[in-house]
């Protein structure tokens, strides 16, 4: 069972994270959003407090842990917010129990898989970091820089140090458990079209890890869907644009509810 917490009273907000976070990453949009809603911070398996699997770690067992945290807790329906890796767990979360799911929030995600070349990308990755310690850090140096718009980069150098110290705070092997889960994920696209509850975009302008155009090519697929595009911001809103994010996100929860 993943680690978790949550914070406030009200209808249920599950949000989770993406790589190579933890669930304390979302601390910037916390104060008001638990003071509406009933927050779940889970950490996925081998994130923050939660131990990794003694198995291979794959999307769908990520959001099978999110249906045990649900199912602890009584839960019947929560919206789930995932950014980047958490969006695709949250989309595998909507294949498997949509019937316990209020609206889903792709926060810098995608419904879509990797295509063949950032399969490669991502492999290459996965070798340099398991050269040793130094290349592990050279690897979130450079993932940390393509993060952020190029403005925010350039003033907030502790923004791209956070994201190289909580990495840094991960195994090599727990690195990589997380980006082989991340490229063999799942294409659910087709899914989006069968869905009965809202989706939420959250589209930076900027973002090189989840290019505008893709989304773009997506957001309009679900019944129901909620887009917004950030400008200026990369793939960290939560860190970049925090307020405008949180607006957002009670804005959704109150469609949803």
């Amino acid at each position: 069972m993943i680690h978790y917490s949550i914070q406030g009273q009200g209808n249920p907000l599950v949000l989770i994270h993406g790589f190579p976070n933890d669930s304390t990453a979302w601390n910037p949009i916390l104060p008001e959003l638990t003071k509406r809603f009933r927050v779940f911070l889970p950490d996925l398996p081998g994130a923050g407090k939660s131990m990794s699997l003694n198995r291979p770690l794959t999307m769908e067992l990520m959001a099978l842990e999110i249906k045990a945290m649900l199912d602890k807790e009584g839960v019947e329906k929560a919206v789930l917010a995932g950014h980047s890796m958490g969006g695709y767990t949250t989309m595998e979360c909507a294949n498997i129990f949509p019937e316990r799911i209020q609206g889903i929030s792709l926060i810098h995600s995608l419904a879509s898989a990797d295509n063949d070349e950032k399969k490669e990308l991502r492999r290459k990755s996965i070798a340099l970091m398991q050269k040793g310690e130094a290349e592990k850090r050279m690897f979130l140096k450079g993932m940390a820089q393509n993060l952020f718009d190029g403005g925010f980069a350039e003033q907030h150098s502790e923004a791209l140090e956070a994201v190289v110290s909580n990495g840094m705070r991960l195994s090599t092997a727990q690195l990589s458990d997380f980006y082989t889960a991340i490229m063999f994920r799942t294409d659910r696209t087709a899914l989006l079209e069968k869905l009965d509850f809202p989706v939420q975009w959250i589209i930076g302008n900027h973002d090189n890890a989840t290019p505008m155009k893709d989304a773009m090519e997506q957001c309009h697929q679900a019944k129901t869907n909620s887009v917004s595009i950030y400008k200026p911001c990369g793939h960290m809103s939560f860190v970049e644009m925090p307020q405008r994010l949180t607006s957002d996100l009670i804005a959704f929860m109150e469609l949803c509810y």
